[in-house]
């Protein structure tokens, strides 16, 4: 399972929320985790220091082992330093806090906690700043959205693991696409095309990658999840499904798509962990290098 956790700190609401999640986290995996402070031209070494010295000694005092490292904001992207920092420091997880920043605003000012959940190589859990009901470390209903694709197969791994380790509820979810509409012909007319067939197929399709989940899984035995799409978003019915279960973490593949992909196709994992109201976990496949 995790074994180093990076925290990485700020004096952001979201900030502190994540880092008390990540701590209670460590202590029940038995883990160690590594503070990061990512200092710029206007943040001088000894205040990043102080920022996280008070979060050490809380560490110290629920018995977990850390350390703390400065990341380097001033020559790269601070959501790039983060990420450089738990690579080169042999970290398992990133646990921070995340903004819901919404419309131009965010696209815009964009999201230290996107960013890094778009470069990292390890799995990242984003942790809402909202106030109300704190976020729990107790993950008892834990919800895996699946398509059987690379990522979610990654997912489930994680997902699993966790779920023993805690004695979670494993809950997987599979949204049934709707048939594509038919593409016209040169001369106006449309090629045929078989609705039916193809929304049998489809349907089949899901039925088949939550049979062969389920069996990944076992001796898990998860609660199954089926919708169809109907002219909703995939990202509106995983969130859906989350609210009506009373999940307390989803855990989800991501690809790391960057520029005009990421901007124009969009992510379904990055929607979720936008409007999601419990902890997101984040995992994709890390890119080999020949």
């Amino acid at each position: 399972m995790f074994n180093r956790i990076l925290i990485p700190i700020s004096q952001e609401k979201p900030s502190e929320r994540a880092a008390k999640m990540a701590l209670e986290f460590a202590k029940i995996l038995n883990a160690s985790v590594v503070f990061t402070y990512a200092l710029t031209e206007k943040v001088p070494t000894d205040f990043g220091q102080e920022v996280i010295r008070p979060w050490k000694e809380r560490a110290l005092n629920l018995g977990v082992r850390a350390e703390s490292r400065l990341a380097d904001g001033y020559t790269m992207n601070i959501g790039d330093a983060i990420a450089f920092e738990a690579d080169s420091a042999n970290c398992d997880l990133i646990v921070m806090g995340t903004h819901a920043r919404e419309g131009l605003n965010r696209l815009l000012m964009g999201s230290v906690a996107e960013r890094v959940s778009r470069v990292a190589k390890i799995p990242v859990l984003l942790v809402h700043g909202e106030e109300g009901k704190p976020p729990t470390v107790m993950f008892k209903r834990i919800l895996v959205p699946i398509d059987g694709s690379e990522t979610s197969v990654l997912a489930l791994e994680n997902a699993k693991e966790l779920a023993i380790k805690l004695g979670s509820e494993l809950h997987l979810v599979h949204v049934v696409p709707d048939v594509p509409l038919p593409i016209g012909d040169p001369i106006g007319g449309y090629s045929a095309f078989d609705y039916t067939t193809l929304a049998a197929s489809l349907e089949m399709t899901g039925k088949q990658t939550l049979t062969q989940a389920t069996a990944f899984l076992k001796p898990l035995v998860p609660i199954i999840h089926l919708h169809h799409a109907h002219g909703n978003k995939t990202q509106s019915l995983i969130l859906q499904t989350a609210k009506e279960q009373q999940v307390d973490l989803i855990v989800m593949g991501t690809h790391g798509y960057g520029g005009l992909n990421y901007l124009f196709l969009g992510s379904v994992a990055q929607a979720v962990s936008h409007h999601a109201s419990v902890p997101v976990l984040l995992v994709r496949p890390v890119e080999k290098t020949t």
